[in-house]
């Protein structure tokens, strides 16, 4: 078809500052710019991470997430709107490592496929379409990665990513430690090491206990977070997944299935990557922002076997690629909150510009909730 063998001469031929420009102001058309809806109240640790302004004990959850309000009040950075740009920095820095790392260490036409690929799954635009403490763990973990040579360092960026959020960190890391632990022990080659890993891993063990212990220096009261959420609402949780499972599911990796689905054409040899992805597949009826969460925790386990592993993407020819990129310019963008299935933000964005500029359009006074 000559629409695929277009695409595959714009992917593989045209310049590399081209293509990546392309690929980012496609991805920004597909999803739209916005913020976390709960972004307004946790701003607020911004002013003093040492105490703790949640009167709701089901907001306490918000301040596990302790690292980038520490890192504002540290550089005084007190402004809203700078907040906000504070952290889409960080979601630039995310996008910026994985592109400059892959052009780094793969030969051309090998990054250009890991390109592809990245932005087809929800993961390359979680920290854009909610900006907010997800674009700091989202870069924590690329770095985290892309130094997988330096164990030191990411033992420190791991220690850095428990301190951020810890329970995403953790089941981040340890469904990727198992798989590489399984595949080292079936005798597959892997490009990143067990003890890498392990030392990640570690890390966010010690930055969580880092921070139990800075809130009883500080006398902190907050309950456990996330457990205590479930409890209250667990059950509510598990319905919303019983009654839009399909979609869900599909949001999780939206076209990147395509590219999964090519790996588990491997045998024995994809059963730990598969294996672990499920086990992170069954904390979704327990999650209330299921695209969210699981886009971020199967990240490195994705970029480890698919992303970032050059004998799979030396695997895969332009015309498969081509076909996954096309389908990911005509699919609309996969993303599942509370069961709900959202839609992108970029009229939204156009909307509130034109209001800005011309008065057009009405915003409600809720505004964070208004696309959502």
């Amino acid at each position: 078809m000559r629409f695929i063998d277009a695409i595959e001469t714009f992917i593989y031929r045209c310049r590399r500052s081209w293509l990546i420009a392309a690929l980012l102001t496609l991805s920004f058309v597909k999803t739209g710019v916005w913020y976390m809806p709960n972004f307004d109240g946790w701003k607020s640790m911004r002013l003093d991470p040492f105490h703790n302004p949640f009167t709701s004990p089901d907001a306490h959850y918000l301040f596990w997430n302790w690292l980038g309000p520490f890192l504002a009040w540290r550089f005084r950075i007190h402004n809203d709107q700078s907040f906000l740009y504070f952290h889409l920095l960080f979601s630039i820095a995310f996008t910026a490592a994985f592109v400059w790392f892959i052009f780094r260490n793969f030969e051309e036409s090998v990054a250009r496929t890991s390109l592809i690929l990245f932005v087809a799954i929800p993961a390359s635009a979680t920290a854009y379409f909610w900006i907010g403490m997800d674009s700091i763990t989202l870069t924590l973990i690329m770095l985290i990665l892309a130094f997988r040579n330096h164990m030191f360092i990411s033992l420190l960026l791991g220690v850095a990513l428990g301190m951020q959020h810890a329970e995403q960190g953790f089941f981040a890391f340890a469904a990727l430690l198992c798989a590489l632990v399984f595949s080292t022990f079936m005798k597959y080659r892997v490009v990143f090491s067990v003890p890498w890993a392990a030392a990640s891993l570690a890390g966010v063990l010690v930055g969580k206990l880092i921070l139990i212990l800075v809130f009883r220096h500080y006398g902190i009261q907050v309950n456990s977070g996330r457990p205590y959420y479930l409890r209250q609402y667990g059950q509510m949780y598990a319905t919303m997944f019983y009654y839009h499972f399909q979609y869900i599911v599909w949001s999780v990796l939206g076209v990147g299935w395509i590219a999964i689905a090519k790996y588990a054409e491997r045998g024995k040899e994809a059963l730990p990557f598969l294996a672990c992805l499920l086990g992170l597949l069954l904390m979704l009826p327990i999650i209330g922002d299921e695209t969210r969460v699981l886009a971020i925790i199967t990240f490195p386990l994705v970029a480890a076997y698919l992303l970032l592993n050059p004998d799979f993407l030396l695997s895969l020819n332009g015309r498969f690629v081509s076909w996954i990129f096309g389908l990911w310019l005509v699919v609309p963008w996969p993303w599942a909150w509370g069961g709900r299935p959202l839609v992108s933000i970029f009229p939204y964005n156009i909307a509130y510009l034109l209001h800005r500029l011309f008065g057009w359009f009405s915003v409600p006074a809720n505004q964070p909730m208004w696309p959502l």
